[in-house]
């Protein structure tokens, strides 16, 4: 079996793939309940694929407010959120090694590709990087119940992107140290 067939296979590239979002709001809902709301007294109503474009727009802008290097601050006190980088970790624990380093995946198929072995016993092959970086959504200045109900999960072209921006060095962030005592 060639490498891209091999490679089609692993990650399941010709499935079909549903993905549904559950518990969550989006635009379109949201569309729904300012319908439903008579707008709220604005002067011109819009309509879904309008309301969706603007949404659009000003996720991109906020997107890139924060890659620029600032937080965004929610409001009605819900929170920030924030890209901070972490100094990478290698733990051993319960005979397992554990760590925080990010799985290059290309490099990871083509060694599972010539060693089914590795295939087999999921062995991965991680990145040597300075360090970590991620986008988290801090609730400690957040002002409302149930806090642990709620989270923030950036969308798969955001991640690609800051990735992108790390690897051009285009981006940097507060370091936040782990130390365990």
């Amino acid at each position: 079996m060639n490498y891209s067939s091999f490679r089609k296979k692993v990650i399941k590239a010709k499935t079909k793939k549903k993905f549904r979002v559950t518990n969550s709001y989006g635009t379109k809902q949201a569309w729904r309940w300012l319908k439903k709301n008579k707008w709220l007294d604005l002067e011109n109503p819009v309509t879904e694929k309008e309301f969706g474009a603007i949404i659009r727009e000003v996720n991109k802008e906020l997107v890139e407010h924060m890659f620029n290097g600032h937080d965004i601050i929610l409001p009605h006190r819900m929170g920030r959120i924030e890209i901070r980088k972490y100094e990478p970790r290698i733990e051993y624990k319960d005979g397992k090694v554990q760590t925080n380093l990010p799985v290059n995946w290309q490099r990871t198929l083509n060694y599972w590709h010539q060693d089914p072995e590795a295939h087999k016993n999921k062995v991965l092959i991680r990145q040597e990087v300075k360090n970590v970086f991620r986008i988290i959504y801090v609730k400690k200045s957040a002002n409302y119940k149930n806090k642990t109900f709620y989270q923030f999960i950036p969308h798969r072209d955001v991640k690609v992107e800051l990735s992108q921006r790390i690897k051009d060095n285009k981006i940097d962030a507060f370091l936040l140290c782990n130390t365990r005592v």
